[in-house]
């Protein structure tokens, strides 16, 4: 993987030790059940984000300039093991996560998300999750291994971190019961694409914990908006209203870490890569000035 940093910033907006943003290249595709590709993830959005203009035109800010600069950690090299992998992220994450620093990590599979909260989880014991997602990932095991991409949330249940999941729509018999109790709350996507604004009120309840971290599925969304993903379902959530639900999360001042995954570049497909680049930036914004 080439070395860029996002938004292709110059020096002064970002030096590692000085940025309020680290982002943190996760390029690792292991389990991935159907389409591969999701270790090009990382590199596609920063390339993308090389032509996103610093200021946000919803914000009304320059992104990097408010969030006190953003920083590209270097792309690790990653075992090709899930259980050292999962073991590796958790101890990376660990050494750059700081309470005055937001780290936002780019899958990368879906199965970065456990290693990345635990170690968040480690120094905010109080933490929940909101989950944007197709998948409800709560399977105990996927093809032999509980550290698949179908199980992230099952192994940060195990944590006793609550969850609230929005958007899903595809969840296995095993993962039903689970999907709505004492650890987890669901919002499913026919009951809220097109209509989410009527519902922030009642996701932003759910998110009970002092602290939060957000894990988006790129899958989350509709594929009209990013069809590049390893495993794509029709029916998510469209852009706007996507936006509108990170913006009042973030705003609270309350997310500590995120996470941005699935994406599997396609020739061709580039504004998928555009897409997702403009999310991150979006997040950025909205955490570090957007509550203002």
């Amino acid at each position: 993987m080439s070395e860029m940093n996002f938004l292709n910033l110059p020096p002064e907006l970002s030096d590692p030790e000085q940025s309020a943003v680290l982002i943190l290249p996760l390029p690792l595709d292991l389990t991935c059940s159907w389409k591969r590709g999701t270790a090009d993830g990382p590199e596609a959005i920063l390339e993308a984000s090389s032509h996103i203009e610093y200021r946000d035109e919803e914000l009304g800010f320059e992104t990097a300039r408010v969030a006190g600069g953003i920083a590209t950690h270097p792309a690790p090299e990653l075992p090709d093991d899930p259980a050292e992998a999962a073991a590796a992220i958790e101890t990376l994450a660990a050494d750059l996560i700081r309470d005055n620093r937001l780290l936002l990590s780019l899958g990368g599979e879906h199965s970065v998300t456990w290693p990345l909260v635990k170690a968040h989880h480690a120094l905010w014991p109080d933490l929940c999750v909101l989950q944007i997602d197709a998948h409800a990932d709560l399977r105990d095991t996927y093809k032999g291994s509980p550290f698949n991409h179908a199980c992230p949330m099952r192994r940060i249940r195990e944590l006793d971190v609550p969850v609230t999941a929005v958007g899903i729509r595809s969840a296995d018999t095993s993962e039903v019961d689970l999907l709505d109790d004492d650890l987890h709350t669901t919002f499913m996507a026919q009951d809220i694409v097109g209509r989410l604004a009527e519902r922030i009120d009642e996701i932003m309840s759910s998110l009970t914990a002092e602290h939060i971290y957000i894990t988006i599925d790129l899958d989350g969304l509709d594929p009209a908006v990013i069809p590049a993903v390893g495993t794509p379902v029709p029916g998510g959530l469209e852009w706007y209203e996507t936006l509108a639900l990170l913006r009042a999360v973030c705003g609270t001042g309350r997310v500590v870490g995120a996470d941005v995954v699935e994406l599997s570049p396609r020739e061709g497909l580039h504004y998928a890569d555009a897409a997702a680049a403009r999310l991150v930036s979006k997040l950025i914004g909205y955490t570090t000035g957007g509550q203002r």
